[in-house]
């Protein structure tokens, strides 16, 4: 069986974007590639999409100026001239709409054996990531109070034509959909631009549990290692964690560690010592950081998985997240993540100082959470479910055309 995996990226998000999964698919006898406009890796078997930087920039210049996004990006034409892709008996997309491809192309893409994995909710809104209190996505948005949405910002509100061609374009197409929660399930039956699609496939991401050490004690119950994600974006919900660690009276138990390129407040590290890493496409490298950590930390007001809640717990972190949120299902709060308030700066500070002076009880929410990862998120179940998906779908295909598959 071949197998192409497409996404705008390699290593960035090499976890949920088709990367570590063709790697794993490649171990497994099959003959799997990736497909990716900017290629960060060495690894022979990712393949760079042909295309002109000065002309991506120039075409999202222009849907910007004109409040579109992902409707005039050229590049199918390139991605139906690569060999691979041409011989893949199994196409698999993922992100998109990162400005690799357009609306108006979906249709052609998704023909014949082809496996859409949804990521988020921008599929169903007129042009956010995510709607959050918002029930406009239901209706064909329009008089949208959040313009200035992070990477999809609109000068004029176009979100109900946006919305309007998305539901022309998905009314020609009912592909196999994987999501990865039941969260982002419900937003597909509930969406009337995605309510007739039948067939999707509840994928939960995993992690290798076996690159995780099993930690048995803090490394110094006097001083606790809490993490977080720096992200300007205000889904991630880091003014939350900013305001929350000025509150706190215990200050100097507390090291934070950060990954990201968002900015920390400058009175936020004279108050704590703070070791920041800018964003880490290193598997190790990632690994490392969330072992080094006790807590972390993750107030996202939205997500459609949250898989860095999912590494973290891999490496015996206990997690911190919001009431409401799919993060809250995700690390089985209260058992092994704990869930506050949603949008609570005092909860989140609260419960921060409360398990900073209990040892004890990190230790066990962080048993609890790598257990938890054993029994429900692993990436080898991960990779077999995938792997079983792709050959239903090319039985499915073979036996239509009276052949067999084996």
């Amino acid at each position: 069986m071949k197998v192409v995996e497409v996404n705008y990226w390699d290593l960035v998000g090499r976890n949920f974007n088709g990367y570590d999964l063709h790697l794993k698919l490649r171990e497994n006898g099959i003959d799997a590639k990736q497909i990716v406009m900017d290629k960060r890796s060495d690894a022979d078997s990712v393949i760079c999409l042909k295309h002109s930087w000065m002309l991506h920039e120039q075409v999202a210049h222009y849907e910007k100026e004109h409040s579109i996004s992902n409707l005039l990006m050229p590049y199918i034409t390139e991605l139906k001239r690569i060999e691979e892709f041409q011989n893949a008996d199994i196409k698999h997309y993922h992100i998109l709409h990162n400005r690799m491809f357009s609306l108006y192309d979906y249709p052609d893409l998704m023909k014949g054996n082809s496996v859409w994995t949804i990521h988020d909710p921008w599929i169903v809104t007129g042009n956010c990531v995510y709607p959050m209190t918002c029930e406009k996505w239901r209706t064909g948005c329009g008089n949208c109070e959040r313009l200035d949405e992070i990477y999809y910002e609109m000068e004029q509100d176009n979100t109900n034509f946006m919305w309007e061609v998305k539901r022309k374009v998905f009314r020609e197409m009912n592909p196999h959909v994987v999501v990865a929660s039941e969260f982002m399930k419900r937003y597909m039956k509930e969406s009337p631009l995605t309510e007739h699609f039948d067939k999707i496939h509840v994928i939960p991401f995993g992690v290798d549990i076996s690159s995780y050490h099993d930690r048995e004690e803090l490394a110094d119950e006097n001083h606790i290692v809490i993490g977080f994600r720096a992200d300007n974006a205000p889904v991630k919900g880091c003014e939350y964690i900013y305001e929350a660690l000025r509150q706190i009276s215990d200050k100097d138990r507390i090291f934070l560690m950060t990954v990201g390129a968002g900015v920390i407040p400058e009175d936020i590290r004279k108050m704590y010592k703070v070791q920041e890493h800018s964003w880490i496409n290193d598997k190790q490298g990632m690994i490392d950081f969330q072992e080094a950590c006790d807590i972390f930390i993750m107030p996202s007001l939205a997500e459609s998985f949250g898989l860095m809640a999912i590494e973290a717990m891999a490496a015996g972190n206990a997690v911190i997240c919001f009431k409401g949120t799919v993060l809250e299902d995700i690390t089985n709060a209260p058992i092994c993540g704990s869930s506050v308030e949603y949008k609570s700066s005092s909860a989140l500070a609260y419960e921060i100082e409360r398990l900073s002076r209990n040892p004890r009880e990190i230790r066990q929410k962080g048993r609890m959470g790598r257990q938890l990862v054993e029994q429900k998120y692993q990436f080898d179940t991960y990779v077999k479910r995938h792997q079983e998906l792709y050959e239903s779908i090319l039985k499915e295909s073979l036996d239509g055309k009276g052949k067999r598959y084996e």
